[in-house]
């Protein structure tokens, strides 16, 4: 299902509900077929209200031949699978940014107008956008700096509101937004002197709420629950200021280039199971972000883990069954499935098919995450290098796995899509096709355009 606010109160997603349509339906059929006969042996009763629960009252009542042709394109919307896109602050920056300085408001405007033209047109209806990549904000926050994505250095300044003129004209476009934050993440030593609020308290203090990565990066500790106040209290202000229609997070749990020196902190927990500890921490956050997002009418919370769902509970503390057979923890989970289908660890299809078995909850929503980026790494000769002997070269060896990629997706529990990211697909200052996935992406687009 396409999650907007008006439909992502639905959760049972568009494969389930078309079943739920036939059985009610085929009720509907026999009950006028008894009401005909009842009316040929005098005795016609008139159907009672609450059958009719189920569908809003625009359905039954008489429009114009004008209202009705709207009200049936928003129905095919809302019931449309969904078709995305994440669009990353790499691909964002060149739109922001023009050299050292802010891009002029009438130029961002007609970019983003472009980038959203090449959406509509080829099939897509949601986008993930990043405002929270490091501990930073792509907007005026009263708990983040501004990004140097943005602002053009950590804490800079902005004289526009890029992301409202976003929103405003994606919507205008008939494309759903989704807020996308790394909530433990934060910025690169030496950045974080600009920081204000917690942050900057905490950072008096690095090795506590903060810890410095051997990466160079600094992230939030899990363990702490301030730290999971300052997440939430993050998104909260998100949906406060701005029109999106969720939140979503992706795969920066605990960090996995190196360990976390969190042993103080396990020590004195309590726990006897520092992997148990762990994820308790992740799943708190979580939880807490999808509290604060249903205190939101309408709004949604969604996961995108990495794809290989074994590793998720070990390596980056995601109690992932945990959360896919409960309700509190998550609207939808996308998984970041970039694999080919010779791939010696995560075959394509078998992944999919580890989690569809996964999502035992109605109520939880399952779509895929496809790599465009890969389809570039491969044009230009590059490897899969985590693929093995027989997948390496697929896909400089292949044009066509996002579409057979898509393919199983529609044959699939799975009820819709996302491709990383905007930049492998469009180029983001002149809006023109990625020469590099020209041919994968016309034969994807096409199918795309085609599912239900």
């Amino acid at each position: 299902m396409h999650l907007t606010p008006k439909t992502s109160i639905l959760c049972y997603g568009v494969k389930k509900m078309r079943k739920l349509i036939i059985v009610f339906m085929a009720v509907l059929f026999l009950t006028a077929c008894t009401a005909d006969a009842e009316t040929i042996h005098g005795t016609s009763h008139a159907p009672e209200k609450e059958h009719y629960a189920f569908f809003s009252v625009s359905r039954v009542e008489f429009k114009s031949d004008a209202e009705s042709d709207v009200g049936l394109e928003e129905e095919s919307k809302a019931s449309e699978s969904m078709k995305a896109i994440w669009v990353s602050q790499f691909d964002m920056k060149p739109l922001y940014r023009n050299g050292t300085k802010q891009r002029d408001e009438a130029d961002y405007r007609s970019r983003v107008e472009a980038m959203t033209a090449n959406l509509t047109r080829d099939g897509f209806n949601t986008v993930f956008l990043q405002v929270r990549p490091n501990g930073d904000s792509m907007y005026e926050s009263e708990f983040y700096p501004l990004s140097r994505y943005v602002a053009g250095s950590y804490g800079g300044s902005i004289s526009y509101d890029a992301i409202e003129i976003y929103l405003e004209i994606a919507k205008k476009n008939g494309i759903s937004v989704h807020a996308w934050i790394n909530p433990f993440r934060l910025c690169e030593e030496g950045e974080l002197k600009n920081a204000f609020g917690r942050l900057k308290e905490w950072s008096a203090d690095i090795g506590g709420r903060i810890k410095l990565g051997s990466n160079g990066v600094y992230y939030l500790d899990p363990s702490y629950e301030e730290a999971t106040e300052l997440i939430v209290d993050g998104a909260t202000e998100i949906l406060e200021k701005y029109d999106f229609d969720g939140i979503h997070i992706d795969d920066y749990f605990y960090p996995t280039e190196f360990d976390l020196d969190d042993e103080a902190e396990f020590k004195s927990s309590g726990y006897t199971d520092k992997g148990e500890f762990r994820r308790d921490n992740v799943s708190r956050t979580v939880k807490a972000l999808y509290d604060a997002v249903h205190g939101f009418e309408g709004k949604v919370f969604g996961i995108s883990p990495a794809g290989n769902i074994t590793s998720l509970p070990k390596k980056w503390h995601a109690d992932i069954y945990v959360w896919l057979e409960n309700d509190g923890y998550t609207d939808y989970i996308l998984p970041q499935l970039y694999f080919g289908f010779e791939n010696a660890v995560c075959p394509f299809e078998r992944t999919l098919e580890k989690w569809e078995a996964a999502v035992k909850n109605e109520n939880i929503t399952l779509y895929i995450g496809l790599s465009a980026a890969k389809c570039a790494v491969g044009s230009k000769g590059g490897e899969d290098k985590y693929a093995g002997e027989a997948g390496k070269y697929e896909w400089r060896d292949n044009k066509d796995i996002l579409v057979r990629s898509l393919e199983a997706i529609n044959s699939s529990s799975a009820d819709g899509v996302c491709i990383f990211t905007y930049s492998s697909f469009y180029s983001t200052t002149t809006g023109e096709r990625n020469s590099l996935t020209l041919e994968e992406a016309t034969s994807f687009i096409e199918l795309l355009k085609k599912s239900e």
